[in-house]
């Protein structure tokens, strides 16, 4: 079967009825099994000031903003009694098998990925990397038949009119996404924060 990447951001985690709108979101997948990823937020902003106070390398900072996440990986374990962390796709399979759905553990799995991989398929190590491009980095590596970036904001412009590169350039996604690109598989954007009912919209072809 095939693999949704749902990446939620790291800036929902104080949005009131998460767990509810997640199922929401893995209810319109069509099939797909999700497997979802977390972002930094507030806790990779907190390695930003370090980055910035103590003068790391971004190679330390890259590893610390990793780590970060795995605070609000628990958070959300915490919130949904249905997620199961897993570090490799043998632990995902087992995981859907038995009716959960998988979280990534993005620390463990980018340090297995990037020790059996060349270093040409490798993300930079750099700030110019954030939890999109991880989660898009995954989705190839994978391979998943969708992305799925669920986010705090809306697209200025409707659909596909957007590209990769103007969003980046507005803030939307990371720096380096756009240089994914010619690898990712179909791409959706959730403005998680809108209420009523969950919608994706297409963007970035």
């Amino acid at each position: 079967m095939s693999v949704a990447v749902l990446k939620l951001g790291g800036s929902l985690l104080d949005l009131t009825g998460l767990p509810d709108r997640l199922r929401a979101v893995a209810a319109m997948l069509a099939g797909d099994r999700p497997l979802l990823i977390c972002g930094g937020g507030v806790a990779a902003d907190a390695v930003r000031r370090w980055h910035n106070t103590h003068g790391l390398s971004e190679e330390q900072s890259h590893w610390l903003a990793l780590d970060s996440i795995r605070l609000n990986q628990r958070l959300l374990l915490t919130l949904m009694p249905e997620l199961e962390l897993v570090s490799n796709r043998a632990a995902a399979e087992s995981a859907w098998r038995r009716g959960r759905v998988p979280l990534l553990d993005l620390m463990s799995f980018v340090g297995i990925e990037e020790t059996a991989s060349d270093v040409t398929t490798r993300l930079p190590h750099s700030w110019d990397v954030t939890s999109d491009s991880l989660a898009g980095w995954v989705a190839i590596r994978w391979p998943a038949s969708r992305l799925v970036l669920l986010k705090s904001a809306e697209l200025p412009i409707a659909e596909n009119d957007l590209s990769f590169r103007a969003a980046a350039d507005i803030g939307l996604v990371d720096a380096y996404f756009p240089v994914l690109e010619p690898g990712l598989p179909p791409t959706w954007w959730c403005d998680l924060r809108i209420s009523g009912a969950v919608e994706f919209c297409l963007f970035g072809r």
